[in-house]
């Protein structure tokens, strides 16, 4: 059984790089499409949805499988990612970790559960990108997260709840 499992590990793992492939091209076109249109193509950036001075209550919410249509950012990696988690950069390493996640993805073994901030109804990366790109990839619904709310002002949480448009980067927070 051993030699099965390992086979079809590296079947899976030199498929990955025709997936990596279309999944560059993709970000590639994505990225294309938003010059001409002049939407941004990138993740929102945690800290244009938060004021960085000032300080906000947390709540450790545990783990729980959230939606993946809801992670729209990410925290310090927002130019890495196109804003649908496809890869906009091809360096070997981060391609070397996509096709490995790629990889024990479609092989059933799982990875570990992404880290994320939510704040209002949206979640933003803190690790685990390429297990989000792939999840999105492959059309995942939800993944595993182990989720930490911001508790933002009363003027921030509505702006977040409220007035967010991934069509058009409108940004989470504004100050008053």
């Amino acid at each position: 059984m051993g030699f099965v499992s390992t086979d079809m590990k590296t079947i899976a793992y030199i498929e990955s790089e025709a997936e990596f492939g279309r999944a560059k091209t993709r970000g590639f076109w994505e990225v294309l499409f938003s010059l001409i249109t002049g939407r941004c193509a990138c993740l929102h950036a945690f800290a244009d949805a938060v004021v960085e001075s000032e300080s906000y209550q947390t709540v450790d919410l545990g783990l729980q499988d959230i939606p993946v249509d809801k992670i729209v950012g990410s925290v310090g990696r927002n130019q890495d990612f196109t804003r649908h988690f496809l890869p906009r950069l091809s360096d070997g390493i981060g391609k070397d970790r996509w096709r490995t996640i790629y990889t024990l993805a479609i092989t059933g073994v799982g990875f570990p559960p992404v880290e994320v901030y939510k704040i209002g109804q949206n979640y933003f990366v803190r690790d685990g990108h390429h297990r989000i790109s792939v999840a999105r990839y492959l059309g995942w619904e939800t993944v595993q997260a182990n989720v930490v709310e911001l508790l933002l002002p009363a003027t921030c949480l509505s702006a977040a709840d409220n007035s967010f448009d991934l069509a058009n980067g409108v940004e989470l927070c504004t100050q008053p």
